[in-house]
């Protein structure tokens, strides 16, 4: 796929600009109280991500009127090609700003007509969409450069066909490293649930071995551990918590939701129904999925936690022994090149503060949602890359089909988004 470059760093920042994005700043940060009042999944959701994304558009366009223009002439860069027609043509939008700006929500750029994530990838970073060159390159960089001149059996240029030669140096494929986040016992259920569904859709069925495998540890990492392990594997996926903050004080096996729970799996299917609210099974969904999905929502709704402030909170990682955040695990370790964190409000706090600490790329949610449509995102983006995607498509795959599944009015499909280099891919770790 090719990526625009698009430029706003703050020397070229007008006043207008300015302004604009701070009124879609202040417009993002009234998100949760909206939810609070109408549901995490409510349309009114979606129509506040059109005004905040409205004004980020008005002041792009005010720092260039071209910007969005689809021009050969434009600065950007070029991933190589898996051979499959739709991520090969995508054309995306590579935001570049600085510290100040880079936590506003780009993903929800809107023309006035439509969100243009309906029709192409956006991301943003603090460089520039082409990995730089020279000695700095970071081994993933190098083998995507590289990629650009292999040629299979038969001239053959096709993903499936130079993966052999991609990965002859390495004796073990890419590994994504599973993080278990700390949570109720009922509901950390739902985090091994989204490990299954990571697993299965990295079995692509189009290549002929998998681009990367899961590794979900045989016990609870702690803080300690976590850094140790960081540069030990090319991927890690952090599963916590989507709807609201984890929070050291969660109590395992509160009275109320294991009578929740006992009640509603002994029960018959209508009176299950009856006490959970369930309006039958969710089409590939099975009953107990469900049940947790509704106890979740239940919790929220019942307003157990008081919503959290946003990206100003510096919340980190909560693993069942404590804390841990990005620049903890840098500091004795190592992160790896990719990093997924499907927890509360990940990306516009712990986005810069992973590339900042040395990650390469960072795919999280932007708002609070629910675990099911999380976990059905997280399954697409995985899904995607593990046919070959770059990391920016495939966030890109998994928002279009988010929206078909869900449908416009929900809000999941705008809910993520990436910071760094959208063109990193698993084949290239």
């Amino acid at each position: 796929m090719r990526w625009i470059d698009i430029n706003l760093s703050e020397t070229n920042i007008c006043q207008e600009a300015e302004a604009l994005m701070a009124d879609a700043e202040r417009l993002a940060e009234k998100i949760i109280g909206i939810q609070a009042r109408d549901g995490l999944d409510n349309r009114s959701v979606v129509d506040q991500m059109q005004e905040a994304g409205r004004n980020l558009f008005k002041a792009v366009l005010r720092v260039d009127q071209e910007a969005f223009h689809v021009d050969e002439d434009r600065p950007g860069s070029i991933t190589p090609e898996v051979c499959l027609k739709e991520p090969d043509e995508l054309t995306g939008y590579h935001i570049t700003t600085d510290d100040r700006y880079i936590h506003l929500p780009w993903n929800w750029l809107h023309n006035g007509l439509e969100f243009l994530t309906v029709k192409n990838p956006v991301c943003v970073s603090t460089e520039p969409s082409r990995p730089p060159e020279g000695e700095a390159e970071r081994p993933w960089m190098q083998r995507m450069v590289r990629a650009d001149f292999l040629v299979g059996e038969g001239g053959s240029t096709s993903l499936k066909s130079v993966l052999s030669q991609m990965k002859e140096q390495q004796p073990r494929g890419p590994e994504v490293l599973f993080v278990p986040g700390h949570t109720e016992e009922a509901i950390r259920r739902l985090i091994y649930r989204e490990a299954e569904a990571i697993e299965l859709a990295l079995d692509s069925p189009i290549l002929t071995e998998p681009l990367a495998r899961l590794e979900i540890p045989g016990e609870a990492l702690t803080p300690s551990q976590l850094p140790e392990l960081g540069l030990t594997y090319q991927a890690i996926h952090f599963a916590g918590p989507t709807s609201q903050p984890a929070r050291p004080t969660d109590v395992e096996g509160e009275f109320w939701i294991n009578r929740l729970v006992e009640e509603a799996t002994t029960a018959a299917d209508g009176e299950m129904e009856k006490t959970v609210g369930l309006e039958g099974e969710v089409l590939g969904v099975d009953p107990i999925t469900s049940l947790l999905d509704d106890v979740g929502q239940k919790a929220h709704h019942a307003g157990r936690e008081e919503p959290a402030p946003t990206s100003d909170s510096g919340h980190n990682w909560l693993l069942p022994d404590g804390p841990v955040g990005p620049e903890g695990i840098s500091r004795t370790g190592g992160l790896p090149p990719l990093v997924f964190s499907n927890s509360y409000c990940a990306l516009p706090d712990l986005g810069p503060r992973f590339t900042n600490a040395g990650a390469s790329t960072f795919i999280g949610p932007q708002v609070p949602l629910f675990s099911r449509p999380a976990r059905i995102f997280a399954g697409y983006c995985y899904k995607a890359m593990g046919e070959g995607w770059c990391a920016g498509a495939a966030v890109w795959k998994a928002s279009q089909a988010c929206r078909r599944e869900l449908g416009e009015d929900h809000p999941a499909w705008l809910s993520y988004g990436l910071h760094g280099y959208g063109s990193l891919a698993l084949q290239y770790l």
